[in-house]
């Protein structure tokens, strides 16, 4: 027998969103996905001690709470992401501002895990982290539609991020 794998990408939304320090979160619907599914983006920090996130929800949300997925600009100067109930990353990968950084967040929606890959222009990918847990309020989720983006009142700066896309393996 054969096997036949399509890829397809939907994109969503406006090019680029901008999350400013204390504003509210920017968020964008993309189609709903229940399975395996790969989310990418690129995001630009404009400090380099921001305390910046992009993350995927169930629905708009405002509150960190209501995302399933974070990747985040931790104030330290790293990036970290989500796991389960706490932010890690499996080494120290260092980022700048002005520096664009391209993420790549492979979704397991029905195992409730993502791994996390990020690579600033011009470099290598790196791992952020690999089957890490949903956020521990959203272990029940059955299915993500939108993504959003904050930027924390306590750091300073903003965060850009454009061209989202979502591709998703078919048989």
């Amino acid at each position: 027998g054969s096997t036949t794998v399509c890829d397809f990408t939907i994109s969503a939304g406006p090019t680029c969103v901008t999350a400013t320090a204390g504003g509210s979160w920017q968020n964008r619907s993309f189609t709903s996905q229940s399975g395996t599914f790969t989310a990418e983006f690129d995001a630009t920090p404009s400090a380099s001690s921001i305390d910046s996130v992009v993350g995927l929800s169930r629905g708009a949300q405002t509150a960190y709470t209501g995302f399933a997925t974070l990747a985040r600009f931790n104030p330290s100067g790293n990036i970290d992401a989500r796991n389960g109930g706490a932010y890690t990353a499996i080494s120290a990968i260092p980022y700048s501002a002005g520096v664009t950084y391209h993420f790549r967040l492979v979704v397991n929606v029905p195992a409730r895990t993502y791994s996390i890959f990020v690579r600033p222009a011009g470099g290598a990918e790196s791992t952020v982290g690999t089957n890490f847990a949903f956020r521990t309020e959203q272990n029940a989720v059955t299915s993500l539609d939108w993504w959003g983006t904050v930027v924390n009142a306590s750091t300073p700066g903003s965060t850009t991020v454009c061209n989202f896309s979502i591709t998703v393996d078919t048989e």
